[in-house]
């Protein structure tokens, strides 16, 4: 996370309560700081797939061990992640 330049990302399995299907969760860096975005994960019928949902919380971070605090949180086990 430390490392992201302001053009990656990374997406995250999430296991966030209210969140469809687990969510999913974005991180990124923005102006020195770190944002979660999180969303509903939607299950595509037609593409048989899941896909982003409509539904977002943004959270803001001064620092990388705030938003991993807060991140370690929220990740389904066993971790599923991709780099963008």
């Amino acid at each position: 996370m430390e490392a992201l330049d302001e053009d990656e990302g990374i997406r995250v399995l999430g296991k966030v309560e209210g969140f469809a299907n687990g969510g999913f969760i974005f991180v990124s860096r923005f102006r020195e700081k770190f944002c979660l975005n999180i969303c509903d994960r939607v299950w595509d019928e037609k593409t048989e797939t899941y896909t982003v949902g409509g539904r977002d919380l943004w959270l803001y971070f001064d620092d990388v061990d705030s938003a991993w605090n807060r991140l370690k949180l929220l990740i389904a086990d066993p971790v599923k992640a991709w780099l963008y």
